[in-house]
């Protein structure tokens, strides 16, 4: 039976092992699959886990760029970006990729929404957005500004994307949004930590949708946020976190789970 789990900093609110026993059942395998909390040393506490037996394990909040650091080999092709969330060990060395960024175009295609020459306001500039940001490039934006609150990571962020045909910018938080916005993108964990999210004037204005790669039984913080101003498309990470599950399970295991008929179970359990 093959072992795998999830860490990050809060978990207990982590569907990943119902959804992950979901693939297994799709794909007639015993796996375990849990969430572990880690409260202070992310790289003894993961090689101690693998040590013990797990076969992979996916990183999230606020580890990522942490994991990009501890593993040997990248095979994600996004290795200028530093962040990755998805472990595996193989000859004693520790492996990893990126599926978050497969995973949240997929969900955006689930819902029926193209980026394509589309302008899109990142909030956030930590390592969901550092995991996300290459796959929206590749399909094509007009624009994308990022927002945060350390504008020194920011502009860190946007000095990857020098030479792409997308412009990629930067806002301040204090700045009021000008520019025609077509989506708002929430990669920030400041709803899911129950801290006060500062958003800048106007950033809500034109919006057709907002994204917040959070997700909850009830309505996300974020998203509340953008119903009070007037936005009425609106989605949550769920679907993403299916989708991103669906791709790290076929790299540990080499089976592709049904990505779509688990989200729409999930749904009806959380509903």
């Amino acid at each position: 039976m093959k072992k795998f789990a999830v860490v990050g900093r809060p978990i207990s609110h982590s569907l990943s092992p119902k959804i992950h026993h979901e693939f297994a059942k799709q794909c007639n395998i015993k796996i375990s699959y849990e969430a572990v909390e880690i409260e202070e040393d992310f790289e003894s506490t993961i090689k101690e886990m693998f040590a013990s037996g797990y076969d992979g394990i996916n990183v999230t909040i606020p580890f990522k760029e942490k994991a990009f650091q501890l593993a040997d080999q990248i095979y994600s092709k996004y290795k200028t970006l530093g962040a990755v969330n998805t472990l595996w060990q193989k000859n004693r060395k520790i492996f990893a990729d990126s599926t978050d960024g497969l995973g949240f175009i997929n969900d955006l295609k689930n819902n029926s929404i193209s980026i394509k020459d589309s302008t899109l306001l990142i909030v956030g500039a930590g390592g969901s957005a550092r995991s996300i940001l290459p796959s929206i490039i590749e399909k094509e934006p007009k624009q994308v500004v990022i927002i945060n609150r350390t504008l020194a990571k920011a502009e860190a962020l946007t000095g990857l994307f020098d030479q792409s045909k997308v412009t990629v910018s930067i806002s301040s938080l204090t700045d009021i949004i000008r520019t025609k916005i077509t989506g708002v993108i929430n990669t920030s964990s400041a709803g899911l930590l129950g801290e006060k999210i500062i958003l800048p004037e106007g950033v809500f204005e034109s919006a057709q949708w907002v994204y917040d790669l959070s997700y909850s039984k009830q309505i996300t913080t974020f998203n509340s946020l953008a119903r009070e101003g007037g936005i009425e498309a609106y989605f949550d990470g769920l679907g993403m976190l299916v989708f991103q599950a669906a791709a790290s399970f076929e790299i540990w295991t080499g089976m592709k789970p049904n990505a779509e008929k688990t989200l729409s179970y999930l749904k009806g359990a959380l509903n």
